[in-house]
């Protein structure tokens, strides 16, 4: 019986059902969850994982939870974040809770089909304020870039490999989106180092770095999740990126500990401190 439920609930159809009956339930205010003393909501359908996820067998779940139990207990009132890949708000909202009034979060999303999610979400937990969103693509260079999208799927990406499985997909729909250097964008906007930054852009995380090598070099602390799989499309390595952060005189780790960086290039989050 159980792996029949078990069987059912994995089912698309199942997850709609669900999802169609939390908006009916919540409506308005928002799906709930709690965070130590921080209840945050979001538009059913769009919360993050929960924490007792972490020892999850599915590697992507128990990634995001890691991330998130990480920010938890490291992100201060008055830091100033960076959420590079904010898709539907999972976290720009957490960080503008735990950064508060006094802090400030910046979040890039260039999806347009997430674009008005992530605002939702945002405006729930009333956090415009010190939470704005920048609907543009990070990148190595100035201009304009393919970017590929299942309807604000959260592996939109720079690069049609980035989606994964789901590259081929019948409704993947290219865009032609603007994109920036990270540190001419914080140049340019006159906007201060920041103390930490998240970056979760399936795939373009290294050709970001090179353009904020100027960030690194600040001492800013990065959570950075890598995508080995789709690194070839993009033209990068993890050497590069073990050469990078080290000559930036920086220090990188896996958040996951039993993962070690001597054995080379896993996916899911690294610290770059």
């Amino acid at each position: 019986m159980l792996r029949v439920l078990k069987r059912i609930s994995n089912r698309p159809a199942f997850h709609h059902s669900v999802i169609s009956a939390k908006r009916l339930w919540f409506g308005d205010r928002g799906e709930p969850i709690q965070y130590g003393r921080h209840k945050l909501r979001y538009v059913p359908g769009t919360r993050p994982v929960r924490l007792e996820y972490i020892n999850s067998p599915h590697v992507t779940v128990s990634n995001d939870a890691r991330q998130i139990k990480f920010f938890l207990e490291n992100i201060c009132p008055g830091d100033l974040v960076l959420d590079i890949g904010g898709h539907f708000g999972q976290y720009a909202v957490l960080f503008a809770a735990l950064a508060t009034e006094s802090g400030r979060v910046i979040t890039f999303e260039p999806d347009p089909a997430a674009l008005a999610v992530l605002r939702k979400n945002l405006e729930l937990n009333g956090c415009e304020g010190w939470a704005e969103i920048e609907p543009l693509a990070l990148f190595d260079r100035e201009g304009e870039h393919s970017f590929f999208s299942r309807g604000g799927d959260s592996m939109s990406s720079l690069t049609r490999s980035g989606l994964g499985s789901n590259a081929w997909s019948p409704d993947v729909v290219e865009h032609t989106v603007p994109t920036a250097k990270l540190d001419d964008f914080l140049a340019r906007n006159s906007i201060p180092w920041p103390q930490w930054v998240k970056l979760d852009t399936e795939g373009a995380e290294i050709n970001i770095l090179r353009g904020a090598r100027e960030l690194l070099r600040s001492g800013a602390k990065v959570v950075c999740e890598l995508h080995p799989y789709a690194w070839p499309e993009f033209g990068t390595s993890f050497d590069e990126l073990i050469t990078l952060v080290h000559e930036c005189g920086r220090t990188i780790r896996y958040l996951d500990r039993s993962l070690q960086i001597r054995d080379g290039a896993a996916y899911g989050a690294a610290v770059i401190t």
